[in-house]
């Protein structure tokens, strides 16, 4: 994954699933099971319904949701891919707790944008880091990555201060 396709595969999708209402619904599905739909604003709080929109098309778009009907409400799922990637977040934010990256304080979404834009562009992959965790799931799921995500401005794309 250290070959300048590579790279650039990593960085694109670095920016892609850095995304914090993609992370945050990814790991909130991950740890709390579906998720229904209309609850989407009540449970992750503090992301505008745009944030929430463009996650959700980001998390259908690259085949990590899907929406299916639970008791006759429509709840989103993680796919395989989804809890995969859900892996990769914990691995990023356990590895950020331990060197209390990107400082002592942080929450958990600015810990996973910041440990994946630092491993995503980092060359020479290390076993068992984020890095290692991130090119696995870009190398097993690299082709929906090769879709643009419709709609999805650099702003909103753009790490948490």
């Amino acid at each position: 994954m250290n070959t300048p396709s590579g790279t650039d595969a990593l960085a694109r999708a670095t920016a892609a699933l850095s995304h914090p209402g993609l992370v945050r619904i990814v790991s909130e599905i991950d740890d709390n099971g579906p998720l229904q739909r209309h609850l989407l604003s009540r449970t992750l709080t503090g992301l505008s319904r745009q944030q929430l929109r463009h996650a959700t098309a980001a998390g259908r778009a690259l085949g990590l949701l899907r929406t299916r009907t639970h008791g006759g409400t429509p709840t989103l799922v993680l796919t395989p891919a989804g809890k995969e990637l859900a892996d990769v977040y914990d691995t990023a934010a356990r590895w950020a707790r331990t060197y209390h990256y990107p400082c002592d304080v942080s929450d958990f979404v600015t810990r996973v944008q910041a440990t994946l834009a630092l491993f995503g562009t980092a060359g020479g992959e290390q076993p068992h880091t984020p890095q290692a965790a991130l090119a696995s799931w870009v190398r097993d799921h690299a082709a929906a990555l090769r879709y643009p995500l419709v709609g999805m401005s650099p702003d909103v794309m753009e790490l948490a201060a």
